[in-house]
C-alpha cells in the first residue's frame, strides 16, 4: 500500500518531467521560427527543395523527441 511519500514523489516527478518539457521545447521553439523565413524561400529555388525536405524532417525528430520524452513511463 503506497505511503503518503511515496504519493508525494510521484507528484514530484510529474512537476520536474513538465519542467523539463518546458526547458527542452524553448529551443525547439526558437529553430522552428529562426527557420520559417527558409521554409518560405527555398521551395521556390529548384535546387534547395530536397533542403527543405531535410529541413522539416528534423524539426519532426525533434518534436517526436520531445514527445516521448515527455510521456509518462
Amino acid at each position: 500500500m503506497p505511503g503518503p511519500v511515496s504519493g508525494l514523489l510521484a507528484r514530484f516527478r510529474g512537476i520536474q518531467r513538465a519542467l523539463l518539457v518546458a526547458l527542452v521545447l524553448v529551443p525547439v521553439l526558437i529553430v522552428t521560427l529562426a527557420l520559417v523565413p527558409a521554409l518560405i524561400v527555398l521551395p521556390f529555388l529548384s535546387s534547395r527543395t530536397s533542403q527543405v525536405g531535410a529541413l522539416i524532417a528534423q524539426l519532426a525528430a525533434w518534436t517526436g523527441s520531445l514527445l516521448r520524452v515527455s510521456r509518462d513511463e
